[in-house]
């Protein structure tokens, strides 16, 4: 890999470390190429944010408005760069102070990723959208790299986050809280692919209920492993 300056925020690394792949078709082959690897990744932010603009000042409620955009995507993704749990729990986790943080956040937040697991708990989270009086939900898988004996209840340092929003569940898919509860119980092995999001405000969490303050939020694509015919299904 090429060498990289402070004025690059690390950005360009990014772009080599997650490699991405078109989305498969049901019982396609799975391509992994994750560039660099894990040593990139986990520089990216750290250079980004240690690299200061002389007179920018501290962030207020921008980073809480930008949070909120990027949890109600609605996007499809065109690619996704497949990414193992190692991976994805050791991404940094820094803080947002100023302008240039916030942008080498959006920055890896604009990549969309598959990570395959077991979904060992489900948690439906109310929320209320502006305009609407009705509370809608959204349905917070977490997983790990095995199976679990049953879905679980209590909170896991070792679960990564995945979060269905309200825009892909009924009637634009058949993701309801039962649909999701039945992979859980049955600890179907599965594939979430969807957004990455920094989720800053649950840092606090880290190393209690979870294991990176990263998610897959909102997820748009999810895929259940049929062992008997060795392929990937869509779940509709």
């Amino acid at each position: 890999m090429g060498r990289h300056t402070p004025a690059s925020s690390g950005r360009e690394v990014l772009r080599v470390a997650i490699g991405f792949r078109r989305p498969i078709r049901p019982g396609g082959q799975h391509q992994t190429r994750l560039g660099c690897g894990l040593g990139a990744a986990l520089g990216v932010l750290l250079v980004a944010v240690g690299t200061r603009v002389s007179g920018e000042s501290p962030l207020t409620g921008r980073v809480t408005d930008h949070l909120a955009v990027q949890q109600q995507r609605t996007e499809i993704p065109a690619a996704y760069a497949p990414i193992d749990y190692g991976f994805f729990a050791q991404l940094p986790t820094p803080e947002i102070r100023t302008v240039s943080d916030l942008a080498a956040v959006e920055e890896v937040e604009h990549n969309a990723v598959a990570l395959t697991g077991y979904i060992v708990r489900v948690i439906p989270v109310p929320i209320h959208l502006a305009g609407r009086r009705a509370t809608d939900w959204e349905f917070y898988l977490h997983l790990r790299v095995g199976p679990a004996r049953r879905c679980e209840y209590q909170d896991d340092a070792r679960n990564l986050v995945a979060v269905v929003t309200p825009p892909f569940q009924p009637p634009q898919t058949g993701w309801d809280l039962e649909a999701l509860y039945d992979l859980c119980r049955e600890q179907a092995r599965v594939r979430l692919s969807g957004w990455l999001l920094y989720d800053y405000l649950s840092r606090t969490r880290v190393g209690r209920s979870r294991a990176s303050a990263w998610s897959i939020h909102p997820v748009t694509q999810i895929e259940v492993w049929d062992a008997r015919d060795r392929s990937w299904n869509l779940l509709r």
